[in-house]
């Protein structure tokens, strides 16, 4: 975000500026998805290097309708130039992640977030899901594997010495799942790791879609 972006293949990661707003359909549920065995998935665009542009296409368009597709021109850059301006722009990491988590739950989806790859390993990891309490309210749960310790948000929590995770849940609300996104780039700055770098995926909730209006 921040006007840049990282790209994995299924060998490497390249980094690129964008030449405007970040893709509409990018983490919106929106475009073709490849799937795992466990019924998990992850987002999938074609990048052209020479052209400079990421295509991205709807993953339903049903029958007889035209494809929706969008492309966006892209230039490369360093590593060290993307992770630098990142942090700047009218859109950062925390708050995309947070619109994120948001679109998942009305759709009836967990977000994942961990770090950027397509063959692992996937912790650390911080997963945004909606649960049921005991009396069937909605509640927003934030889950770090392991636990973030020292960490903006996470620290403010007691845990104990021999957690292996760390689960903060509050009453369901836009507001809720949108501070999700700060909760968990300040569990990955805890452990190292920058917020470009992370990868995104999906899988379904068994409780279903969520609303602001649900009960």
């Amino acid at each position: 975000m921040g006007g840049y972006i990282a790209l994995w293949g299924e060998d490497d990661v390249s980094f690129w500026r964008l030449s405007g707003s970040p893709p509409s359909m990018l983490g919106a549920g929106a475009m073709i998805r490849v799937d795992d065995e466990t019924g998990r998935y992850r987002e999938l665009g074609l990048l052209n290097r020479e052209a400079g542009l990421l295509v991205l296409r709807d993953r339903e368009p049903g029958p007889g309708a035209t494809p929706v597709v969008q492309l966006v021109p892209l230039a490369p850059v360093t590593m060290e130039e993307a992770k630098a301006e990142s942090v700047r722009g009218d859109i950062t990491v925390d708050e995309w992640l947070g619109e994120t988590a948001v679109a998942a739950a009305t759709r009836g989806e967990w977000l994942a977030i961990h770090r950027g790859s397509w063959q692992g390993p996937f912790e650390p990891i911080v997963v945004v899901e909606l649960l049921r309490d005991a009396d069937g309210a909605w509640q927003s749960a934030v889950r770090a594997t392991p636990v973030p310790r020292g960490a903006e948000f996470w620290s403010e929590h007691t845990v104990g010495s021999d957690w292996l995770a760390q689960q903060i849940a509050t009453p369901a609300s836009y507001k809720a799942l949108s501070d999700s996104g700060v909760m968990a780039v300040a569990a990955f700055l805890s452990w190292g790791i920058h917020p470009l770098m992370l990868g995104i995926t999906f899988g379904p909730n068994p409780l279903g879609p969520w609303s602001e209006s649900a009960r």
